[in-house]
């Protein structure tokens, strides 16, 4: 059940386990449910159980610590034995809310599975208290039988509809443990314990959030607990957010966002919020970004009371002050009108200033869409704060998953032609866009980004000719720098970005980027000065740096042997994380280090000798250094230019040119993979096209082989830097 049902159900004071019925809808995987079309897989099983309202297999689930697959085999129902039985890779439950809502007990579930036809899996339901999601040991089934039953403890289920498509608990792999395959599920049964301690005594919480320095009223993320960390569902008055095609009130926060409470379920409220909840003590967190301190509270609610509680969140930094306003390239929400308060306030109360928008297309359909006015039309401003419409269109596994911001119309490409990445670029620069690459450039799953995988062979392709504008290189808590760095280091000029990827991964404003305008807000030069490259990425710490008085982003022409002062900083609001260190990145390689020593600052400066071209940047990092989970900033470069050559790494150069055109070679040679994107859809028009157009790309791939190998014949017309 969506949270919109959930949320008013709770407003009008209906109390745990009671019997609201919800109609069993059958949803195929290209159908619309709450939002717009839905992105996700989702196959509703013929497949009925006592106490259940709706099975079905799903990729996505949105219970955390079990897997998510893009692969799954479309699922069905199977017998065995004379057993009914559903074979899928995640499989999700809708508890009848008949039997059970709200409720916060121990459930036990007996589920009986065909052993030798089903991987070890784990089960995850919707949770009371803590992070609101419970996660069971590991299963191994037994494969010396045919059948096999587990019996599973749920403690505190919640069975509040907080998964996908309103989704009680699941059944999956285990989440980052190598184990991939199908479950063979023949039986499910709930068993409650029946002591959920239904409330009979209510009062009503009025809250409001203001900036400490202005008094003008903000939006903000809010916690709201009870004294065992349940978080009672939010009112009405809660904005309503979008989850793929999912509405609904509460999100997690998850390990990679700051949040000072165990708890870590979460609203959002356009600076006012009311709602009714049982008496009781609660504990109550208020957050807007790194810029803003969090507060850390509680709030006591008495019998038919209204308890006020005014918070004035106290700024730690005033980026805009000194001419810095945040974005994100990355949110998926479907938006059927220009002005949608409730997806302004979803980004302004992260105070992120630019959220773009993405409509995301693949070779077959086009999901989260934005309203048919775009450009300057698709921008809806409030104090300050935008949302405006992109793309995220082409993407493939092939060339990966392409950017398209500030275009003044979509930009999609029909089935035949659609690994023509080339065109949709050359159209974007046409109309005054900025294009890149989504995904923490060329190596996502590795933190220090060695090698050059195949999901971004766009990007060597169109890299040369200089249509790649960006590169997200901070998403889901990691820097992955390795192919910005191989960019920078032939002489392209590439600016870093950072996109949540929500619903996919954080959310927005969790990585972000800081653009500097210069002084006030202009969004057209916001826009233009992101693209060249006057610009930060971080999830925490805030950057300071110039070279002789040049800043982020700008081109500094010297004589050689001239004297460059460096001056370098990097503040991080201690509600976030602690700061470790600075330093100074020169042509991709640490060259000097100033360590933070338990302060929230900390400057780096340096006088260097001009002796050849460079790329100067700076990156700071806090005490959270997990490669896969990082609190960490990197600024784009400054570019020093001796004697007019090239910013190049005449060391790294030869061996990257040769990489490049190895991957050139490739895309035509190897043999045709079965790999797509959403497979569900793209499959069979991915695994025809594929071969059919690669044959139509030997021009563009000859014309970027040639312009791999001028870079190094363009070095020897430049004599070496003296050593």
């Amino acid at each position: 059940m969506s949270q919109s049902a959930v949320s008013t159900r709770f407003a009008a004071g209906v109390a745990a386990g009671a019997t609201v019925f919800a109609a069993a809808l059958l949803f195929a995987p290209d159908e619309a449910w709450a939002h717009g079309t839905d992105a996700r897989y989702v196959q509703v099983m013929d497949w009925a159980r006592p106490n259940l309202s709706r099975v079905f297999v799903t990729n996505r689930t949105h219970f955390a610590g079990i897997s998510s697959s893009n692969f799954l085999p479309y699922a069905h129902v199977r017998v065995l034995e004379g057993k009914s039985c559903i074979v899928g890779d995640n499989i999700a439950f809708d508890v009848d809310d008949r039997f059970a809502f709200d409720i916060d007990e121990t459930v036990t579930l007996d589920i009986t599975y065909a052993a030798q036809y089903t991987m070890p899996f784990v089960v995850a339901w919707d949770r009371s208290g803590d992070t609101g999601q419970g996660l069971s040991a590991r299963i191994e089934p037994p494969k010396a039988v045919t059948f096999s039953t587990s019996s599973i403890t749920l403690d505190r289920a919640r069975f509040a509809g907080l998964g996908t498509q309103g989704a009680d608990f699941a059944l999956a792999t285990p989440n980052n443990s190598g184990i991939t395959g199908a479950l063979m599920v023949c039986d499910v049964s709930i068993r409650r314990s029946n002591t959920t301690k239904v409330a009979t005594e209510y009062g009503t919480v009025s809250l409001t959030v203001k900036d400490g320095q202005t008094g003008a009223s903000i939006p903000a993320r809010v916690g709201l607990y009870d004294g065992t960390g349940k978080a009672p569902l939010p009112s009405e008055q809660a904005l309503m957010l979008q989850r793929f095609a999912d509405d609904l009130r509460m999100v997690p926060v998850n390990e990679r966002t700051f949040w000072p409470s165990q708890n870590r379920q979460a609203f959002y409220v356009d600076s006012s919020y009311q709602g009714r909840v049982p008496v009781g003590k609660y504990e109550l967190v208020v957050t807007r970004g790194p810029e803003y301190r969090v507060y850390h509270g509680s709030v006591d609610v008495k019998k038919d009371e209204v308890s006020k509680v005014s918070v004035s969140l106290r700024r730690f930094a005033d980026m805009p002050a000194a001419g810095w306003y945040s974005g994100d390239t990355h949110i998926h929400v479907t938006r059927d009108e220009v002005s949608d308060p409730s997806i302004w306030g979803f980004v302004a109360a992260e105070n992120v200033h630019v959220g773009n928008l993405l409509e995301m297309g693949n070779i077959s359909k086009v999901h989260f869409k934005q309203p048919k006015s775009w450009g300057k039309a698709s921008r809806f401003e409030r104090d300050g704060h935008f949302i405006v419409s992109g793309q995220e269109d082409p993407r493939t596994s092939h060339f990966g998953h392409t950017v398209h911001l500030d275009i003044q119309r979509p930009i999609h490409l029909e089935a035949e032609e659609y690994f023509m990445y080339h065109k949709v670029f050359e159209e974007s620069k046409r109309q005054g866009g900025v294009s890149g690459f989504a995904h923490m450039g060329w190596s996502e799953g590795s933190s220090d980004g060695a090698g050059a995988a195949r999901m971004n062979r766009g990007m060597v392709l169109l890299a040369p000719f200089g249509q790649v504008d960006f590169i997200e290189v901070l998403q889901g808590g990691r820097l992955v720098t390795g192919g910005w760095y191989r960019l920078l280091n032939l002489g392209y000029r590439v600016t870093p970005a950072a996109g949540t990827d929500w619903p996919y991964s954080d959310l927005p404003g969790v990585v972000r980027y800081y653009v500097n305008t210069g002084g006030a807000f202009n969004l057209d030069v916001w826009f233009d000065n992101f693209e060249a490259g006057k610009v930060f990425v971080t999830n925490g710490p805030l950057l300071e740096f110039s070279i002789n008085g040049k800043g982020i982003g700008e081109e500094l022409r010297v004589k050689r042997g001239a004297k460059l002062s460096i001056s370098a900083a990097a503040r991080m609001n201690p509600d976030v994380d602690s700061l470790d260190r600075l330093e100074l990145v020169v042509l991709g390689d640490v060259t000097d280090t100033a360590a933070a020593n338990g302060s929230d600052a900390v400057k780096l400066t340096k006088t260097v000798t001009a002796d050849r071209s460079m790329w100067i940047a700076v990156r700071a990092l806090g005490s959270r250094q997990d490669p896969r989970n990082m609190t960490i900033a990197h600024s784009a470069p400054i570019y020093v230019v001796v004697d007019g050559e090239p910013t190049w790494n005449r060391d790294k150069a030869p061996a990257i040119v040769a990489e490049l055109r190895k991957q050139l070679d490739a895309m035509l040679t190897e043999p045709v993979q079965q790999f797509s994107t959403n497979p569900w859809e793209t499959r069979i028009l991915e695994t025809e096209q594929w071969p059919l157009q690669r044959l139509m790309l030997k021009p563009q791939v000859a014309r970027a082989d040639a312009a791999y190998a001028k870079v190094l014949d363009a070095m020897a017309q430049f004599p070496s830097a003296t050593r």
